[in-house]
């Protein structure tokens, strides 16, 4: 049987074709966007439950390795709500999450290492993609809510968070690494939250150009924010930041635009240095029961009033604060401001010539305290009752009583020479210690004779009886 010479000839055209399929499926899986399906890996432990939402919950198992989101990880496109829960390894990669339309919540509790690379959270829905436009919040426009919580985040690359996000909550989380533009380009923001988050390394311009109705920082503890950590951000209501730790603010840390309140309370922060808050504010000012260990001169003097929108002055208080060490140019402020200060406290033990003459001609002299026996005391009852008319000029008071002594014994000196020696050495002293009668005699050559007659009479007083 002679062989068939048409199938011997398509057997190198089939396995040009086999060698070619590989590429061939890498090529159709690329552009299908076909990537491994996180929900069908047993050990991720993700189900999906239906209803009024789709929500995707995962709840990791021991034996789970890295959850890896590429952008097509998930398939469900009608997806609302994504739920990962005690995970040891969750990234999310560039555009995880972008096109999931319905997507409106995504909730991180307990991930062990959380690693954000750079576009990856960046959703915008059905609206128009441009996000160079500013949008306020707006109940009617779709957008996302994300949550981080009782986690540890590896890193968050630049622009991870951006487009349409409505809400950020990070709450009990250690953040490792901040890059540039992590935060940046935020369209219909309502709430910025950070609660007990520990930042180990912030990169400049973290937070960059975006607006929000509230910004709150709840907890906080930073050792080093550089100049514009946060960059040209609008806040629409109110900025606050309470019960934080900061060691160092430098200058223009946080450049806000517009809040109409912002407060700074139970916070403590090492190093303030000077214009650390550039603020433009359109409301009042409120610095309560915080401790500033170092604050450098003007400090303050970068909160600004929005003259645009205000047209009558506004206050800064500062009550119940604690200084570590106070200038007297510390706490000025924009004359548009009216600065109230009460129960300042400053931590120094009370001083006449150190403490109370150096602040004297303050404008808040009678509201400053110091330490006296470990008690805080107002500068003005400790001068009341411990310190003299001479205080603070001690050392000229030592110098003129030495002088006045040595002038004094100098004098008595002399006096005593010119008692005890001069004068008996001119003039000698007779019997008695009586000096001798002294005459003049004229020369012997006028007169040949000359006698001397001592008369010694005892005269009475005179009286006018006859």
């Amino acid at each position: 049987m002679k062989p068939n010479k048409d199938k011997l000839c398509m057997w190198p055209d089939a396995n040009k074709f086999l060698i070619f399929l590989p590429l061939l499926l890498q090529l159709l899986g690329d552009v299908i966007g076909t990537s491994d399906d996180i929900t069908n890996i047993w050990y991720f432990g993700c189900r999906w439950f239906g209803g009024s939402t789709n929500m995707l919950s995962c709840n990791c198992t021991p034996e789970a390795e890295e959850m890896d989101i590429q952008r097509y990880s998930i398939p469900g496109f009608d997806t609302s709500i994504i739920q990962l829960q005690n995970c040891a390894k969750v990234r999310f990669g560039a555009y995880a999450v972008y096109d999931l339309r319905n997507l409106r919540t995504i909730s991180l509790n307990n991930i062990q290492s959380l690693t954000f690379e750079p576009y990856s959270l960046q959703w915008v829905g059905y609206r128009d993609t441009s996000i160079t436009q500013e949008e306020r919040f707006d109940l009617s426009i779709p957008s996302l809510k994300i949550s981080v919580k009782d986690s540890t985040v590896e890193s968050i690359g630049s622009y991870s968070f951006t487009g349409r996000i409505n809400e950020i909550s990070f709450e009990n989380v250690r953040v490792e690494n901040v890059e540039a533009f992590a935060f940046s380009s935020l369209l219909q923001m309502e709430n910025l939250l950070f609660t007990n988050v520990w930042l180990k390394e912030i990169k400049p311009q973290a937070f960059k150009k975006f607006g929000t109705e509230f910004l709150t920082l709840d907890g906080v503890v930073a050792d080093y924010l550089p100049s514009r950590t946060f960059s040209n951000v609008t806040v629409y209501r109110t900025f606050t930041i309470r019960n934080c730790r900061f060691h160092t603010l430098r200058p223009g840390t946080f450049i806000i635009n517009n809040p109409t309140a912002f407060a700074v309370t139970n916070t403590e922060i090492h190093q303030l240095e000077g214009e650390a808050f550039l603020l433009s504010t359109t409301g009042d000012v409120l610095f309560r029961n915080n401790i500033f260990n170092n604050v450098q001169d003007h400090a303050f003097m970068g909160i600004t009033l929005n003259g645009n929108e205000v047209t009558s002055s506004r206050a800064i208080n500062f009550d119940a604060n604690t200084f570590g060490r106070l200038d007297r140019r510390a706490l000025d402020v924009r004359p548009q401001f009216q600065a109230r200060v009460s129960n300042l406290n400053l931590n120094q033990t009370c001083d006449c010539e150190n403490i109370v003459e150096k602040l004297r001609q303050s404008e808040f002299y009678n509201e400053i305290s110091c330490l006296d026996a470990d008690q805080y005391v107002t500068v003005r009852d400790f001068k009341a009752q411990n310190c003299s008319i001479l205080s603070g000029h001690y050392t000229t008071v030592i110098i003129v009583c030495v002088l006045i002594l040595v002038i004094s014994i100098v004098a008595i000196a002399f006096y005593v020479y010119y008692a005890m020696v001069y004068k008996r050495q001119k003039y000698g002293c007779g019997k008695g210690g009586k000096p001798p009668l002294s005459l003049i005699v004229p020369d012997g050559r006028t007169y040949k004779e000359t006698e001397l007659h001592v008369i010694v009479e005892k005269a009475d007083l005179l009286t006018t009886d006859l």
